[in-house]
């Protein structure tokens, strides 16, 4: 056994020592000593809170017996269910003792520790001085076999989960920690691409994560291909022969391909956001009445024209001080 195993060992000593207040808070009245001769005591003993099984009413007391029950009998999850919902129903701090107790358990120890330090700051008068000694130590030992959590992100308002578990918006608390191990850090942000990493806790080291989140793209690439002297259109625009190549916004939109003595192709695409994707067309020979000829002599013409306009302005010297930026057709756009 290494020296971070015998420590883990340890720990778990002490957290299993410091848990073993009954989950009631049920604890014998402090007894004060016996005082010295001739002299008198300056205050009264102070009186421990009555327990939570004289002061839980209705549902809420009725969650805690099921809760304690489960939990003799070894289902600390259950129990753990129970326990919360009493808390929520009754608002008494003390049952976040019983939480941590069943999250220590379950060897989920950054959880176990939000929920003592949810006990320590109620400033509850039901919690006494010794049960907030016992707390104390429990989170000094619970907080060895785990590490704090720092997330920084490149935009703000973003937020944070680990394993499915919310924590907040960045910057972090500066008491959020997690336990060792495995876990999957998720950054998200409306408008932005999710974030996800996989890291591994192996000491009580603080462990830092860098998120950059990337605006989503509402925009795709398309990939059209047909014969050499097929004519693609999109949207009702002539685009070019055979080939075709762009982006488009993501949305629905309209390809068609046509051919003199061929049956028009005409489908509906979907366009997806930062995503490729291709269309093979393979047009069916009609009877010559189908696709009037001079139509597509027309439609041909027109993209010559515009295609002989693009050739024109790209070898034309430009002469203005600020460019036009490229059209759809021309934009080369890197898409993740």
């Amino acid at each position: 056994m290494n020296n971070r195993h015998r420590a883990a060992a340890l720990v778990l000593l002490l957290l299993a020592s410091s848990a073993r207040r009954s989950l009631s808070q049920e604890n014998e009245p402090v007894k004060a000593p016996t005082d010295p001769p001739n002299v008198v005591p300056t205050a009264a003993p102070v009186a421990e809170p009555r327990p939570l099984s004289e002061t839980l009413q209705g549902e809420a007391k009725r969650d805690y017996e099921q809760g304690r029950l489960l939990y003799e009998n070894g289902d600390y999850a259950g129990a753990l269910l129970h326990f919360e919902s009493a808390r929520r129903l009754s608002a008494d701090a003390r049952l976040s003792w019983n939480a941590a107790v069943c999250h220590r358990a379950l060897h989920q120890y950054a959880k176990a520790i939000k929920a003592m330090r949810h006990y320590l700051t109620s400033n509850s008068s039901l919690v006494s001085p010794s049960a907030r000694a016992s707390a104390r130590n429990f989170m000094l030992a619970a907080e060895q076999l785990t590490t704090r959590l720092e997330v920084s992100a490149n935009v703000a308002g973003a937020r944070v989960y680990a394993d499915g578990d919310d924590l907040g918006i960045v910057p972090l608390s500066p008491d959020t920690r997690v336990d060792w191990g495995d876990h999957q850090i998720a950054v998200e942000k409306a408008g932005y691409e999710d974030y996800g990493q996989i890291v591994s806790v192996t000491s009580s080291a603080v462990l830092r994560v860098v998120a950059v989140l990337r605006p989503v793209v509402h925009e795709g690439r398309i990939v059209v291909r047909a014969r050499s002297g097929d004519l693609i259109a999109l949207d009702g625009q002539p685009k070019s022969w055979g080939t075709w190549e762009g982006v488009l916004p993501s949305g629905v939109h309209t390809l068609q391909v046509t051919a003199p003595g061929f049956r028009a192709h005409t489908r509906q695409i979907v366009v997806a956001d930062a995503q490729t994707r291709g269309f093979d067309v393979q047009l069916e020979r009609a009877p010559k009445s189908v696709v009037p000829t001079w139509l597509w002599l027309t439609s041909s013409a027109v993209v010559a024209a515009g295609l002989a306009t693009a050739g024109y302005l790209m070898l034309k010297p430009d002469e203005r001080k600020n460019p036009v930026p490229n059209t759809l057709g021309m934009t080369q756009l890197g898409l993740r």
